[in-house]
């Protein structure tokens, strides 16, 4: 890397405060809210409103994380320079990357579909979010809501094994990459 005056820079050795808060927000939310679903269809009818209504509401959060993530990342925010892992291991870095990213958006998209697709608007933190479209058939209800939650376990999936990632370049390989997002 060079400066402004053309002299060698160190890279930098960690990703700014900005791309480390909004990728542990965007982990921590997306725990939260498989925990909330998975919890909440093994409860009896009458006692899920508070978990759905949480559910919601993080979901309205996550989705005002992820857009400025997706905004932060394409604008330059996260930028870091550190040396390849090889020519595979960079394709499969960014790919793994690419699609959690689109796995979230469309994620957040199918959650509004399936609240909206019921009738029924997406409140947060008490603020009711209608649906701009009109009524949608049982079938198209249904099938957005197994979507929603089959697309969560598939996010779950990717996103356990990103940090297994990370977890075996912190303790076996232990090459930096962990600790330029943890600290």
């Amino acid at each position: 890397m060079i400066d402004i005056d053309g002299g060698q820079v160190a890279p930098p050795v960690r990703y700014s405060r900005e791309t480390r808060w909004l990728h542990w927000a965007t982990a921590l939310l997306i725990v939260a809210q498989f925990a909330l679903g998975e919890v909440w269809i093994r409860l009896p009818r009458a006692d899920r409103a508070p978990l759905v209504s949480a559910h919601l509401s993080l979901g309205v959060l996550l989705g005002a994380v992820f857009v400025a993530r997706v905004a932060w990342r394409v604008t330059g925010g996260r930028a870091i320079r550190f040396a390849s892992a090889g020519a595979v291991a960079d394709r499969v870095t960014h790919a793994v990357h690419g699609l959690l990213y689109v796995m979230i958006g469309v994620e957040l998209a199918l959650g509004y579909l399936a609240r909206w697709s019921g009738g029924r608007p997406v409140v947060a933190f008490g603020v009711p979010i209608n649906s701009p479209f009109g009524p949608f058939d049982h079938a198209t209800h249904h099938l957005l809501g197994q979507a929603h939650s089959w697309l969560a376990w598939g996010i779950i999936v990717l996103a356990t094994g990103h940090g297994l990632a990370a977890f075996y370049h912190a303790r076996v390989l232990r090459d930096g990459v962990f600790r330029r997002m943890w600290a």
